[in-house]
């Protein structure tokens, strides 16, 4: 059985343990000695598996070693639920789910909002993005630099502009620019700098001429409820009802 991880960890994003997980799932009686076998090139194979049992990923019993985690399959939802309100889900351990199931590929359609905030103004940038967070926007490129994720062709156009800044600095300069067009339809900018030509970038903005702007944003006063999971299963029972494509918003206040 082949295992999709998501929400991955640093722990499970190493190569071996993908490796270790999918040998697990489908052997039995496995020992060290057979690891080390299966395994022989691999570097530090045994404190790497000491890692996984530390943190409770492996389980190891009698000198044999078996995944110490539950693999969520079709059969562990009501896959015929209806879509559910846009809210704002969270959980944040790792979880395991059946490759190739239809339960895989309703979590990877699934919905996901995100909420850019800074500590200079009240203003909210509200995005929304696919699960697995490939689609291209400020969110995720502010997640992707942080943990190091392979950036996707614009956002190494948004890296030579901003490089791995802070998010909170730069969303102070964004937000503050956005905030303009609350009262007016064009605003002037003869000499754009590197956070306007950001947003630009993401289509936030569009040019209205060669020295101001119009928006793509709208100004909304709506409030995307947050709910914290503490269970992967109910987690992913209500995440594979989230499918609403929510169009970017700021919100002031």
């Amino acid at each position: 059985m082949t295992i999709k991880i998501f929400n991955p960890s640093k722990l499970t994003l190493r190569p071996f343990f993908q490796q270790l997980i999918a040998h697990l799932a489908s052997h039995e009686d496995v020992t060290l000695r057979k690891l080390k076998a299966t395994f022989p090139t691999e570097s530090q194979l045994e404190r790497q598996i000491e890692d996984f049992v530390q943190a409770g990923l492996i389980l190891r019993a009698d000198k044999r070693y078996t995944n110490h985690f539950k693999v969520f399959g079709d059969r562990d939802f009501d896959l015929t639920l209806p879509a559910t309100a846009p809210k704002h889900l969270v959980f944040d351990h790792p979880f395991f789910v059946k490759e190739g199931s239809e339960l895989m590929y309703r979590l990877q359609r699934s919905r996901i909002q995100q909420s850019l905030t800074n500590q200079t103004n009240a203003i909210t940038l509200h995005l929304s993005s696919d699960f697995e967070q490939t689609e291209d926007n400020l969110a995720n490129y502010f997640d992707h630099v942080a943990q190091r994720v392979p950036l996707t062709p614009l956002e190494r156009q948004v890296f030579a502009l901003i490089g791995d800044v802070d998010p909170n600095y730069a969303l102070k300069y964004m937000t503050t620019f956005l905030l303009k067009f609350a009262k007016k339809e064009v605003v002037k900018q003869k000499r754009p700098d590197i956070f306007v030509q950001t947003l630009e970038t993401y289509g936030y903005l569009v040019k209205n001429d060669e020295a101001s702007y119009r928006t793509n944003l709208t100004f909304e006063d709506q409030t995307v409820e947050t709910i914290v999971f503490d269970d992967a299963h109910d987690f992913i029972a209500a995440q594979i009802r989230q499918v609403e494509c929510v169009a970017s918003f700021v919100k002031i206040g």
